[in-house]
């Protein structure tokens, strides 16, 4: 079972630049970073990111994660808390309930933020930032 900064690296190896925002959007409101684990309760997806062009390099920072009740109605706080720690060692210090349903009714979610930054080079290799 991959770590959620490999699962993030798969994700973000996989989507279409930021060159095609609308594409990319899709793809990230589509494709949870549980990927091959989709049989899960909750699913878990980047919400909102920021890239950054310069000399040869595009760096994004994740600003914001959602975890999706899949398919079901809002649960609570803990339960999400619950799910983040079991499936990905995360404990973000606060999660956003959104009375929002998920891309093409996914479900109800939670916004939380932790940290993610990646670089990608030229090559496309994408690479962890650990500063």
């Amino acid at each position: 079972m991959p770590s959620f900064v490999e699962a993030f690296e798969s994700l973000l190896s996989l989507a279409p630049g930021p060159v095609f925002p609308r594409a990319r959007q899709l793809y990230l409101r589509k494709y949870p970073l549980e990927a091959a684990e989709c049989t899960q309760r909750f699913r878990t997806f980047l919400f909102a990111e920021a890239i950054e062009e310069q000399q040869g390099l595009v760096r994004v920072n994740a600003l914001a994660f959602a975890v999706v009740h899949w398919q079901a109605p809002q649960t609570t706080e803990a339960d999400y808390a619950s799910y983040l720690l079991e499936r990905w060692q995360l404990q973000p210090r606060q999660l956003e309930l959104d009375d929002a349903s998920w891309f093409r009714d996914g479900g109800a979610f939670a916004r939380f933020q932790t940290e993610a930054v990646y670089e990608r080079g030229r090559s496309g290799a994408l690479l962890l930032d650990e500063s």
